[in-house]
């Protein structure tokens, strides 16, 4: 009775826990990130060069893109972008002295935990990871060269390319994104479910070693 008082009590400790942040693991270079993921779900190299305003979701089902005019709120991305030289970039529209906007995605598959992207021309210092209540988290990639990978413990959403800025705040650095990828990604176990796990295994140890004692205190013929 006593373990399984307390078997419940640690089960309602867990249940009643705050999730944890989601733990995410950046890559700059494409080839360590594509050993440590899966298989491609999903891959999109924009080919094509029709210098045109094409709509967000037209080269994938899987994912919508759009120019997002303010890179801190994410409210604000629209569903288009500018479709030139096999890649994607902004519409403009932002409020930086230039004008130039960041490239927002938004992911249609569910269970999204890993996506890679190129970009060329200029420089993003960061991806706004958002979430479905459009809260952004902000992960620094100003280390980047070209490539970004990210994976994660918990769903990805969407996410905000942020701009680099150029020196002495005269403007965006305007980037274009390619060979945007989305992939399978190694089963990380909830914290919680860990917990739950630990709670089973010691409950079953303790009861294994209640029983043997009960068995040793029997009687002797």
């Amino acid at each position: 009775m006593m373990i399984r008082r307390l078997f419940t009590l640690l089960l309602a400790t867990v249940a009643s826990a705050a999730p944890s942040q989601a733990a995410v693991t950046v890559f700059f270079d494409e080839t360590a990130y594509l050993a440590a993921v899966g298989s491609t779900r999903t891959y999109i190299d924009f080919a094509g060069s029709p210098a045109a305003v094409v709509g967000g979701g037209s080269f994938s089902p899987d994912v919508t893109f759009g120019s997002c005019t303010d890179s801190s709120a994410a409210a604000t991305c629209g569903t288009q972008v500018l479709h030139n030289s096999n890649a994607i970039t902004d519409l403009g529209g932002s409020s930086a002295p230039n004008g130039v906007a960041s490239v927002a995605w938004r992911f249609n598959l569910p269970d999204v935990y890993a996506f890679g992207l190129h970009y060329i021309s200029g420089e993003i210092d960061g991806i706004n990871l958002v979430a479905t209540d459009n809260s952004l988290s902000l992960i620094d990639t100003s280390a980047a060269t070209g490539f970004i990978g990210l994976v994660s413990d918990s769903a990805f959403y969407g996410g905000i390319g942020v701009n680099a800025v150029f020196a002495g705040g005269i403007g965006n650095d305007r980037y274009f994104i390619d060979d945007f990828r989305i992939n399978e990604a190694a089963s990380v176990p909830e914290p919680a479910g860990l917990a739950l796990v630990g709670v089973a295994l010691w409950a079953a140890k303790l009861a294994a070693r209640r029983r043997g004692k009960g068995l040793r205190k029997g009687p002797v013929h």
